[in-house]
C-alpha cells in the first residue's frame, strides 16, 4: 500500500496475493521501490517495482538480484542512485552465514563489501554514499562496523573498520538479529538495543 501524507489516504501499490513481500527502500526519484521477493518454493530475491503501474506493481516488476543459493534482503539505493546495497544470506546443513554485496542499479556481477564476521546484517549508505555501515558479528556478540566506498567506481576502498564496542557493555545489540533496525543522519546513527543481565539462583527444598 502507498499512504499519503497530505491526505492521509492509502491505496493498493500491488493486487493482493500470496507472494511474500518485504519493502525495503523507495528511489530519490519517487518512481520505485526496491523489495525482498520470495515466490512459493523460491528464496528471496531484489525485485524493483514502478510505482507508476499501481495497482498492478507487481505485472512490471524487474529482477534486480537473485541466486538459487542465497536468500536476499535489505536491498538499498546508494544516494547516486547507481548501485544498491544488499545482504545475501547462505544456508548449509550446518550453519548460516550472511554476507554483503553491491551491484549496480541495473543488475550485474555481485562485488563483496567486506570480509566481516560470520553474519553481516542491516547494510546502510552513509548520506554521501562514501561509506557503508552495517551490524556484524559473530551470532551471540553484534557491533556496528564500517568500509569506505569509491561511488564513481563502485568498490570498497580499504578494511572495515569498527565504530561500536558493546562487548563489556550490558547494553547491546540484540542477539536475535531479524528485528534489529539501523538508520544513519548526517550525525547520527539510529539503533536497536537491548539491556541483558544475568543471574545464578539457589533452588532450596528439591527432595520435597
Amino acid at each position: 500500500m502507498i499512504w499519503s501524507r497530505e491526505n492521509r489516504n492509502e491505496k493498493p501499490l500491488t493486487a493482493p496475493g500470496k507472494t511474500a513481500l518485504l519493502v525495503y527502500d523507495w528511489s530519490s526519484d519517487g518512481k520505485s521501490i526496491l523489495v525482498s521477493r520470495a515466490d512459493a518454493g523460491h528464496l528471496s530475491e531484489i525485485w524493483e517495482m514502478p510505482l507508476a503501474k499501481a495497482p498492478h506493481a507487481e505485472s512490471a516488476a524487474r529482477q534486480i538480484a537473485a541466486d538459487p543459493a542465497y536468500s536476499i534482503f535489505q536491498p538499498h539505493y546508494s544516494p547516486n542512485g547507481r548501485w544498491i546495497l544488499f545482504e545475501a544470506v547462505s544456508n548449509t546443513p550446518t550453519s548460516a552465514v550472511s554476507k554483503l554485496y553491491v551491484i549496480p542499479t541495473g543488475g550485474g556481477s555481485w562485488r563483496r563489501v567486506a570480509e566481516g564476521l560470520a553474519w553481516d546484517d542491516k547494510p546502510r549508505w552513509s548520506p554521501d554514499g562514501r561509506t557503508i555501515y552495517f551490524v556484524s558479528g559473530n551470532g551471540f556478540s553484534f557491533d556496528v562496523w564500517g568500509i569506505h566506498f569509491d561511488p564513481d567506481k563502485g568498490e570498497p576502498v580499504g578494511k572495515m573498520f569498527r565504530v561500536s564496542d558493546f562487548e563489556k557493555s550490558s547494553l547491546t545489540i540484540p542477539r536475535w538479529i531479524p528485528p534489529v533496525a539501523l538508520s544513519i543522519t548526517q550525525d547520527k546513527m539510529l539503533l536497536t538495543m537491548a539491556e541483558t543481565s544475568g543471574g545464578i539462583w539457589i533452588l532450596d527444598n528439591m527432595d520435597r
